[in-house]
């Protein structure tokens, strides 16, 4: 079977598995949890107490002499935009893993996408970690369900994570309306601060992160060579040595802790799944979550 054969079934068993898994109740879910974040600019006021702090205009602030906040119409359509990583090490599988990270990240797209679908508002997608980086506009419709995930599967390999600062200067380069950010990653880029905050300020940031289990703590299998699926280069270790794989696991969740502070500090819900796991629940978790906030 050639690569574009096994693409297309896999794209067809994905598309099939997301209709299924999107039923109206789940759809409904999505849009209790994700609605009233398309607002177009309306107006400035003056600032009044309860005001959210963000929607000062600092310009206007500036040249009247008194706190000023831009006021939004909130409109009916939604949209989303996947920001997907397809970088090497999202083609990492281990272990009880049967899909690799890139597969698990394109399953979560599909029931997003066929969400919105559903629910008549546009999904667009960004695949970076790849060369060149590949940008669908935000659309209505199947066709555009089935052609994210084919673009998530069909995606360059073997190449390296992008920065954090270049992900949140494309999305906002590309995104003109306010959208609402998915971001499908390992986050094994370097924590950065400020770029996810000038993000999650233009729009609106949700990360989803996603780890093998092998990836969290290494498991128990004598000597190994490893390759780094980056760089290629290759490194041989014991793994009957508990130091060593203690030693990992501390590296692991040190990173992973320094990326959840930065998500804590902005006030970001992140959401994050390992891939031998059903993302559905941790899903209607997370809208239950936001559909509670929405509603205060």
């Amino acid at each position: 079977m050639d690569k574009v054969q096994d693409i297309m079934q896999r794209v067809r068993r994905i598309e099939l598995q997301a209709r299924r898994l999107t039923t109206a109740t789940f759809a409904g879910q999505y849009r209790s949890g994700f609605r009233g974040q398309g607002l177009d600019f309306h107006e400035f006021r003056e600032y009044t107490p309860g005001d959210e702090p963000r929607f000062i205009d600092w310009k206007v602030t500036a040249r009247t002499g008194s706190p000023y906040v831009r006021t939004f119409h909130e409109e009916r359509e939604q949209a989303l935009l996947l920001a997907v990583d397809t970088s090497a090490g999202m083609s990492y599988a281990g272990g009880a893993a049967t899909d690799t990270k890139r597969e698990y990240a394109a399953r979560i797209a599909a029931v997003l996408a066929y969400s919105a679908a559903l629910n008549g508002d546009k999904v667009g997608l960004l695949l970076y970690g790849c060369r060149p980086h590949f940008y669908l506009p935000p659309a209505k419709g199947m066709t555009q369900c089935r052609r994210i995930v084919r673009e998530i599967l069909a995606a360059p390999e073997g190449q390296p994570d992008d920065s954090a600062a270049d992900i949140a200067a494309e999305i906002i380069r590309t995104q003109r309306k306010r959208v609402l950010v998915l971001m499908l990653s390992d986050f094994l880029m370097p924590p950065d601060k400020e770029a996810i905050g000038q993000l999650n300020f233009r729009h609106e940031l949700i990360p989803i992160r996603l780890a093998d289990p092998t990836e969290l703590r290494l498991p128990e299998a004598g000597a190994v060579r490893f390759r780094d699926p980056e760089s290629g280069e290759l490194w041989e270790g014991d793994l009957s040595d508990p130091k060593l794989i203690e030693n990992h696991a501390r590296a692991v969740q040190a990173h992973r802790a320094e990326w959840q502070r930065v998500f804590s500090q902005l006030g970001i819900d992140a959401l994050d799944l390992l891939t031998t796991r059903d993302f559905i629940p941790d899903l209607r978790a997370l809208f239950a979550r936001r559909s509670r906030y929405l509603t205060r």
